[in-house]
């Protein structure tokens, strides 16, 4: 589904990633671990077209389903036609992503509306079921609510609601869980690993919490100076 190949990306012609390959399959979830500074987000932001003023990907190549996101030194207009389709993210501050002006089921209607015409009775029925299959119990309150008025865990599933509205194939995961207490983080983990189960949704995860990665991933990469290793055993506990 998701192909990198032989990814290198600069920032201000300092080499932060070099020469990055992994795959990622419908269902799957892969996380990248490493240290604060050795590159995480910027495979992300790569993969999502949103590198930013100073980044440049320097070599490789990205697709999704067959169809090239960069290739031959430039994006394509693939990686526009996908945003909010079949590539979806979710960051460490998911209310960030909120508009604070309109109410959460006015933007997921607005999501909603990039792929079908919809009334706003069947998006609130379709968006507050979404809700209460991610365990958001009081749904009708949720859509009526503005991102400020959510917790940060509610906000993540939220967050995912959306990623999953469109039927996104792969869902960019910025350090999901960093900015919850543990128990949530539990929560929210059990609840990716679900997702990516029951809605073959493949995630692609940047953590530096060794236990997030082992509780979730089916496969883990350590990031080590813009270095991706593999690692065998899921029991490594170490990233120095």
């Amino acid at each position: 589904m998701l192909e990198i190949k032989n990814l290198s990306v600069e920032y201000e012609h300092k080499p932060v990633v070099r020469g990055v390959s992994l795959s990622l399959a419908p269902g799957e979830i892969y996380c990248i671990i490493g240290r604060s500074g050795n590159g995480k987000s910027t495979i992300l932001n790569a993969v999502n077209g949103t590198l930013g003023a100073g980044g440049r990907i320097t070599e490789g190549e990205i697709s999704l389903s067959g169809e090239v996101l960069f290739g031959n030194g430039k994006y394509s207009g693939a990686i526009h036609r996908m945003h909010g389709r079949q590539l979806a993210w979710i960051s460490q501050y998911p209310q960030r992503s909120f508009d604070p002006l309109f109410t959460i089921g006015k933007q997921m209607r607005e999501l909603m509306l990039i792929k079908r015409r919809i009334s706003k009775a069947q998006a609130k029925i379709e968006g507050c079921r979404l809700f209460e299959k991610l365990q958001l119990s009081d749904s009708e309150r949720v859509w009526n609510s503005y991102p400020h008025e959510l917790s940060g865990g509610m906000c993540q599933r939220v967050a995912i609601a959306m990623a999953l509205v469109n039927e996104a194939e792969i869902l960019l995961a910025d350090e999901p869980t960093s900015a919850l207490d543990v128990t949530i983080q539990a929560e929210l983990v059990r609840l990716l690993r679900n997702v990516a189960n029951t809605e073959k949704l493949g995630i692609l995860l940047v953590t530096h919490n060794m236990d997030v990665a082992h509780a979730l991933s089916d496969r883990i990469g350590v990031l080590r100076d813009g270095i991706l290793t593999e690692v065998e055993d899921k029991r490594v506990t170490a990233f120095h």
